[in-house]
């Protein structure tokens, strides 16, 4: 039998008080943002969309799409316009209804595909996933917008949910896989960051998805060529994407823009590549170790991926901060799946996901230093993801005489009945 040592009274009451203190801070943060949000929603224009549907004109006609001499130029890949195609058959005020539409449709997808990686479903979970996906602030600010995060969140959703299921499944991996790999081609295909979760692919030696995902990026590159030209498409890559930094439409929330503001832009690089490369050490050193030694959570090995792409982008705006969504779920599962998921467990969840929609909410009104605050809560859910999957291979569980430590796998949790996505890889 575990055995767990007990505190004193007074420690207890302590610990409870502070646990109040740090949920009503989560609840002050909700509150703040929803008003906020209510006031910046009243006249509302999907000004982003205009520029996609504006860019999938441009490229019918066979017109340039890039100009960053306008004053708001397109600024994503050529294949997005291919996922955009079927909404230029539409008048631009029809385009975007049916835009905002599917917005919320995304946005389903996305947590029942999140909610699908564990099983069996649990009520406590799905509720408070609920919580964190209707009440975000870069949600809301996405479909003010008309931006393409929510059909990024859906996407990197259904990859999760299919890498997930292809592992230890012999008999419909294979299935799984080719519709992981689809799903990350697609993501990367439409924004660059995702190649970092096919360098986790590749680290997991799951070498068949990344030969399928190679395989797919290619054929969208051939189809966006097609559509744009292929100098088009070569420029963007090699010179557009590089000037993108420093629009003056942009509200820019990076750590390499924080450091431009508090020290020489040279001095910022070398700090931001330091951050970078200190970010990939603590990946092999702590992240992937314990997944060789134990049978660790992949969903956690992605939700680590994708907090670092959020967190270590040289270039990142304050609605791409919806993403978060996915590792917040995935960390919410696997406490769950470890049956521990508590208001106590669940406080750095909520409080990462408290500060970020705040930040986010009031960067709307001005680019201030507050809006770099959702760095702040980037980091604190990026830390402790890092401290479960550590956690989980601290010792093997259930060792006689020692204490079943926070975070580890029981015996039983680490059978072949486990969750979907816990088997050994």
């Amino acid at each position: 039998q575990c055995t767990r040592e007990t505190s004193p009274p007074s420690a207890r009451r302590a610990a409870t008080a502070l646990l109040v203190l740090l949920w009503l801070l989560v609840v002050v943060f909700v509150a703040e943002y929803l008003y906020l949000n209510v006031i910046s929603l009243l006249g509302a224009t999907l000004t982003d969309f205009h520029v996609y549907h504006e860019a999938l004109g441009h490229a019918v006609r066979g017109e340039t799409i890039y100009d960053l001499g306008s004053g708001m130029p397109f600024l994503y890949p050529p294949f997005y316009l291919i996922v955009l195609w079927p909404l230029g058959w539409l008048s631009e005020p029809t385009a975007m209804t049916v835009w905002l539409h599917l917005q919320s449709a995304f946005l389903v997808i996305s947590l029942l595909a999140l909610l699908a990686v564990f099983r069996p479903l649990d009520l406590w979970f799905a509720a408070w996933a609920i919580i964190l996906f209707t009440g975000f602030s870069p949600v809301m600010l996405n479909s003010l917008y008309g931006q393409t995060n929510l059909l990024y969140l859906a996407i990197l959703a259904v990859f999760i949910l299919a890498y997930c299921k292809s592992i230890g499944k012999p008999a419909k991996g294979r299935y799984w896989e080719i519709i992981a790999a689809l799903a990350l081609s697609v993501a990367v295909s439409i924004r660059i960051l995702p190649l970092a979760l096919l360098v986790l692919v590749a680290v997991q030696r799951r070498y068949r998805m990344v030969l399928w995902t190679v395989g797919f990026v290619a054929v969208e590159a051939l189809a966006a060529g097609a559509l744009v030209g292929f100098a088009a498409e070569r420029d963007y890559f090699t010179s557009y994407v590089f000037r993108l930094r420093g629009l003056e439409n942009m509200r820019e929330i990076s750590l390499l823009a924080l450091g431009e503001k508090l020290v020489s832009p040279r001095v910022a690089a070398i700090l931001f590549v330091a951050a970078v490369g200190a970010a990939v050490a603590v990946f092999f050193a702590l992240v992937m170790v314990p997944a060789r030694r134990q049978a660790s959570s992949p969903a956690l090995h992605v939700a680590f991926v994708i907090i670092s792409m959020v967190l270590f982008a040289p270039l990142l705006e304050y609605h791409h901060y919806t993403i978060l969504l996915a590792p917040y779920a995935l960390v919410l599962g696997e406490l769950r799946r470890r049956q521990r998921l508590s208001l106590t467990s669940a406080l750095p969840v909520f409080l990462s996901w408290a500060i970020v929609a705040g930040a986010n909410q009031l960067s709307y009104y001005g680019y201030g230093a507050i809006a770099f605050a959702a760095l702040g809560g980037a980091a604190l859910i990026w830390v402790y993801c890092v401290w479960l999957i550590v956690r989980n291979g601290a010792a093997p569980p259930g060792r006689p005489g020692e204490s079943h430590l926070p975070g580890s796998l029981t015996e039983k949790e680490l059978e072949p009945s486990s969750p979907v996505g816990e088997e050994s890889h």
